[in-house]
């Protein structure tokens, strides 16, 4: 027998194998009782429910709440609104989005200054130009977040890198602020070519996918001396450098790149603040806040927050919106309006939902269902979690709760909101 054969069965017997852990993991479900699922709801603004007073419970005890969720919903932010205003009384603050900090700044300004109606001409100004904050429901729970405390340190972090569409904001400002006729005529010729690749929906053509690192070098070097234009250009050298990662093919160091980053300005601004233990709102990408490695192979801002929560002798609240099934906004380098209303495709939550034992038939039909998670976690065991597909592990293992409805709500977008 050849070693080629022996690899094969060694492989069959493994899958196999897992199989069965698999199956016996599903019958000890059956036998177990279902999880437990409490109605969730929010009326005028406020957390109603059964659900509602399990997370006040959590609340208290709290430093951080890490709400996970895929992106384009209207339901997270509505619900962590509600969540933000009974955390409020207790202390928490600030508010966590994953947006840059060039953008972010300008949103906060924005906001103050004019309110929603000068975000929504943001948006028409440049579509493709904020993330997640262009959808209604999420400025609006951003705007609560709007000032800085004693210290100066605003409320409102954004943490990410900059967005792909983001670069006509930034250049723009560098025209503002050029010390000279060079340095102008240098931006406002990236700034003209910016809108006509953006505006045509031409990704390639973006800046952040073609402009490199010797190129931003390049730019700098114009600007010498101007700390708030090398803050920009950095920002957005490190921005594209991680993008151009990721349509390279280079996804997991475009992941461990950009977790780096989130760790990095995440920490400058905790630091920052005017209390030594400040507490703190995160709404990010399920991958981003969840404890221990994500799916993409990373150890995210999830994790650190947790640690620094319990070093304190406090703990972090983990919650997932994960719905079964509905309706979700998403973005694409287009021409005109960029967000689409699509059904959401929720294969992996329902992998999930069906590997702890829920039946979608036990789901609030009036606004959510809040599912605890450690009981199933104590159910299964180590045998029953080990065989659980990846991204059912990763979820039952990287939060407390998950939030979850058959027919959740599209964000909805600022470029067609009146």
């Amino acid at each position: 027998m050849s070693m080629d054969n022996k690899s094969g069965i060694s492989s069959r017997f493994v899958q196999l194998c897992a199989a069965l852990f698999a199956l016996i993991a599903i019958k000890g479900l059956a036998h177990a009782a279902p999880p437990q699922t409490l109605a969730l709801q929010v009326k005028e603004g406020k957390l109603a429910g059964p659900g509602a007073e399990m997370i006040r419970g959590e609340l208290a005890k709290a430093q951080f709440v890490l709400f996970g969720e895929d992106h384009g919903f209207a339901d997270s932010p509505i619900i962590l609104h509600a969540v933000a205003r009974e955390a409020r009384p207790l202390g928490f603050k600030y508010h966590v989005v994953e947006v840059g900090p060039l953008s972010t700044r300008m949103i906060r300004e924005t906001l103050t200054r004019d309110g929603i109606p000068g975000l929504h001409k943001l948006v028409h100004e440049v579509p493709l130009g904020i993330p997640f904050l262009s959808l209604k429901d999420d400025a609006e729970l951003a705007g609560d977040f709007l000032g800085a405390d004693s210290k100066g340190t605003p409320f409102l972090w954004g943490i990410d890198q900059e967005f792909i569409g983001s670069p006509t904001f930034h250049l723009k400002r560098l025209v503002e602020i050029a010390p000279n006729d060079p340095a102008r005529a240098a931006a406002g010729k990236l700034l003209a070519e910016e809108k006509e690749a953006t505006g045509k929906g031409a990704q390639d053509k973006f800046l952040m996918t073609g402009f490199h690192d010797a190129d931003f070098d390049a730019l700098a070097a114009q600007f010498k001396g101007q700390e708030e234009a090398l803050n920009i250009i950095a920002e957005l050298k490190e921005s594209a450098a991680i993008y151009q990662l990721w349509m390279s093919g280079r996804n997991y160091e475009n992941n461990a790149r950009r977790a780096r980053l989130l760790a990095k300005n995440f920490l400058a601004a905790y630091k920052g603040a005017a209390e030594p233990q400040p507490k703190i709102l995160f709404k990010m990408g399920v991958e981003h806040v969840a404890l221990g490695t994500t799916t993409v192979n990373t150890v995210d801002l999830g994790t650190l927050a947790t640690s620094i929560a319990r070093t304190n002798g406090q703990t972090a609240l983990r919650i997932a919106f994960l719905p079964i099934g509905g309706q979700n906004t998403v973005f694409a380098p287009k021409p005109g309006n960029p967000a689409a209303v699509q059904t959401y495709e929720a294969k992996e939550a329902k992998e999930f939902f069906a590997s702890i034992g829920l039946d979608e038939a036990a789901v609030s039909k009036e606004g959510w269902t809040l599912v605890p998670l450690e009981p199933i976690r104590q159910t299964l065991d180590t045998k029953g979690i080990d065989a659980l597909k990846p991204f059912s592990r990763f979820a039952l293992l990287g939060y407390d709760y998950v939030i979850t409805t058959a027919n959740a709500k599209a964000g909805v977008s600022l470029y067609g909101d009146q």
